[in-house]
């Protein structure tokens, strides 16, 4: 018996001493290792404190294989259990421990290792792992405990790291990296460290660190995934939600994290959580409401959750299709806005006009509203240029301008948003219009007249544009679509040389700075007037001033209602006193000239010219018993031009043919029948005239424009007074018939 035992006491002796190069010391806590000091860390206080612990490993080198519990697939393996055992038996050998140090530095990539640890001292684990894998690790004071780990088959050695996150992770502890050095901390304090941030998701196998997961939601609302998400995080781990951004922040070990965005991904679809809700207002309007609310969530990321707000008039409520959490941010602001409107302030706004008329505005902008009211667009103000394309705002049906023709003012019936955007189009609408002052001369001058003097007619070769025109020149071109003259050898045809035939009907405009008539230059309407308001070859019919607002029709009509007896009747074959009765018409006869300018941006004046000139000529009868039917001549001109400011259009080429009847007689002795044509002579004369019509635009846009303008038509009359007497000397020398009246100065005229 006694042989026995001592037989077994040596071979446990042999295999004790045999072992001890293969097995690691222990590793004491408070220590550092590879440090020749383990005294505890003293405070400034005097007080011992307990150390933090630090296992470094400077380079990681392969462990031998077939030594220890690392070895080559080949050799037989040792269990890590064996190993802890001999380690616990041989802690005070230090030839042992650095033999186990040695061990675990050389190990070679792609080979397997047999875990099997019962109940091991967790700072024995940690060790264990910094010298299989060559990593540097500081170990809070608060992490302790003991490591179980049953392997029955053996592990790649790159995937020790993962199993040691794992065991971490089971005891709640985390790895925070910190540089080289990875620190071991509790998981509760681990989110407050400098953690991994991973803004997308990774591909590669979960493990168990802990990490900070950024999540973009795309469709759902952040708010209500963390609703979701909170009772399956653990108390160790945090989920924070940032609706600006519709974020995500989760901070848990990987493994979990990898969890969340598997359940995040299922949450984050089209119409999740996405309800109708209808609520009806008090106070303010539906519309306006929708429309501020839906300016509001407009501004929100593209890929924010959707909200729809729409208005019901008829019932004024507003109807919410939104997720819950918008929602419920919608009836705040629906609750907020729908407040009873404070006393003094009411929906109708008056409007006084300063330059429009408010009968003509109010159509414009009631029309607006039509074409415009019930869109769904939010209004938009501000001017724009003349020229630029500006977006029309939209306003509500339910507004109302009504003018006021007394006052000139418009009365609007809309709400505060309606009415800005209508007051911003009445300002743009309502400014000053330029003016145009319209001189005109309506005469008529004896053909023969007209061809000895002459007048003076340019041409243009090439018309080209009317922008174009030397101002200081004169141009003219042919109406009614007749084209330029052509045949033209030069700018300029003088017809008191060369005789240009003007067809009845015809007309020509002149465009010029001034009026020449032969060798006399007019530098305006009324110096002409002057000149020839003493010529009985010339008569005047009308010199009308006209003064009108842009695109304003202005007209202006100089006659008379002339009777006339159409219709002579006795009774003499009925009664013994015969009655004659006689039958008048009446016909309106003058002149009547019509015209609306229209300036543009150039000071070019598009003027639509209708002019209408009606005379009573003497009459023919076949029946020398009944009076003559007199007879109307109407000439009528209808035109539109481009002039520019202060230059002259003519109109002219209307040809009138008149006849006079004039009779000559011995007092009682022509009226005896047959015989008393001895004594009376009938005289017939034919008359041809030449209608023209001058006439002469001014912009007139301030008052300082006016007395300009004033100014210069009464500095223009004295400068023709000698072109006026040189014209009276010619037109003398070419109808000589005796004296006439002293010219105006007392100088004596001669024909």
């Amino acid at each position: 018996m006694w042989e026995f035992l001592l037989s077994l006491a040596a071979a446990v002796i042999f295999m004790a001493g045999a072992a001890v190069p293969c097995c690691a010391a222990r590793i004491d806590e408070g220590r550092f290792a590879g440090s020749s000091s383990s005294r505890p860390a003293v405070s400034s206080t005097g007080m011992k404190q307990p150390p933090s612990r630090t296992v470094n490993q400077d380079s990681p080198s392969k462990v031998r294989p077939g030594n220890g519990s690392l070895e080559d697939e080949s050799d037989p393996a040792m269990t890590v259990r064996m190993q802890e055992t001999i380690l616990r038996k041989a802690e005070d050998t230090p030839s042992a421990k650095k033999t186990f140090m040695e061990s675990a530095q050389k190990t070679d990539a792609g080979k397997y290792v047999m875990l099997d640890f019962d109940n091991v001292n967790i700072e024995v684990f940690v060790k264990f792992i910094s010298e299989l894998t060559g990593k540097n690790f500081i170990i809070d004071e608060k992490v302790k405990g003991k490591v179980t780990i049953v392997s029955p088959k053996k592990i790649p050695v790159e995937d020790v790291y993962k199993v040691f996150l794992s065991v971490l992770e089971i005891n709640g502890f985390a790895t925070v990296p910190v540089g080289d050095m990875i620190k071991i901390v509790p998981s509760s304090i681990a989110r407050e460290k400098g953690l991994e941030t991973r803004y997308k998701k990774d591909g590669s196998g979960a493990d168990d660190r802990m990490v900070t997961q950024i999540i973009t939601l795309e469709r759902s609302n952040p708010d209500e995934v963390k609703r979701v998400l909170d009772p399956i995080i653990p108390k160790t781990s945090s989920v924070l939600s940032y609706a600006p951004a519709n974020l995500l922040i989760i901070t848990d070990y990987l493994s979990n994290v990898r969890r969340m965005q598997e359940i995040v991904k299922a949450l984050d679809v089209e119409g999740a959580g996405e309800q109708i809700t209808y609520v009806p207002l008090k106070n303010a309007s539906a519309s306006e409401v929708t429309k501020s609310l839906t300016g509001v969530f407009q501004q929100r990321r593209a890929n924010a959750s959707p909200v729809k707000i729409v208005a019901d008039p008829r019932t004024n409520s507003v109807i919410i299709f939104a997720s819950v959490a918008d929602t419920a941010n919608v009836r705040k602001l629906v609750a907020m806005m729908d407040k009873d409107v404070p006393r003094g302030e009411s929906n109708i706004q008056i409007f006084r006009l300063q330059n429009s008329v408010a009968e003509d505005l109010a159509k414009v902008l009631n029309n607006i509203v039509k074409e415009t009211g019930g869109a769904s667009a939010a209004a938009a103000t501000g001017t724009a240029a003349a020229g630029q394309k500006v977006s029309a705002p939209a306003v509500s049906r339910n507004v109302q301008v009504v003018p006021d023709k007394a006052t000139n003012t418009l009365i609007i019936m809309a709400e505060r948003e309606d009415y800005k955007i209508l007051e911003n189009i009445i300002k743009q609408l309502d400014v000053p219009r330029p003016m145009v002052y319209i001189e005109a001369l309506i005469m008529e001058v004896k053909a023969n007249k007209d061809f000895k003097l002459g007048v003076e007619w340019s041409g243009v070769k090439d018309t080209g544009s009317i922008s174009g025109i030397d101002g200081s020149k004169s141009a003219a071109f042919v109406g009614s679509g007749t084209g330029v003259l052509s045949g033209l050898t030069s700018t300029v045809i003088d017809t008191a040389t060369t005789a240009l035939g003007l067809p009845s009907g015809f007309s020509m405009g002149i465009i010029g700075a001034g009026i020449r008539i032969g060798d006399v230059l007019f530098p305006s309407i009324g110096a002409m007037v002057q000149a020839y308001k003493n010529d009985t070859d010339v008569s005047i019919l009308s010199t009308p001033q006209l003064l009108t607002l842009d695109n304003e029709e202005a007209e202006i009509n100089v006659g008379e209602n002339v009777p006339y007896l159409t219709r002579q009747d006795s009774t003499s074959t009925t009664s013994a006193y015969p009655v004659n009765y006689n039958t008048y018409e009446y016909k309106d006869v003058g002149v009547i000239l019509t015209i609306t300018p229209n300036i543009n941006q150039e000071n070019f004046i598009r003027l639509k010219i209708s002019q209408q000139v009606t005379k009573v000529i003497a009459g023919v009868s076949t029946d020398t018993t009944k009076p003559s039917i007199p007879t109307t001549l109407k000439r009528t001109a209808k035109t539109t031009v481009v002039v520019k400011d202060n230059e002259t259009v003519v109109i002219g080429g209307l040809v009138g043919d008149s006849t006079d009847d004039s009779t000559n007689k011995v007092p009682f002795l022509g009226e005896i029948p047959i015989m008393g044509w001895l004594f009376k002579a009938k005289t017939v004369a034919r008359e041809k005239t030449n209608l023209y019509i001058f006439l002469t635009p001014h912009i007139v846009r301030t008052q300082k424009d006016a007395s300009q303008l004033y100014v210069e038509k009464r500095g223009s009359m004295g400068e023709v007074v000698e072109g006026i007497i040189k014209l009276n000397e010619r037109s003398n020398d070419a109808y000589p018939s005796g004296p006439r009246k002293p010219a105006p100065g007392g100088r004596p005229v001669t024909p």
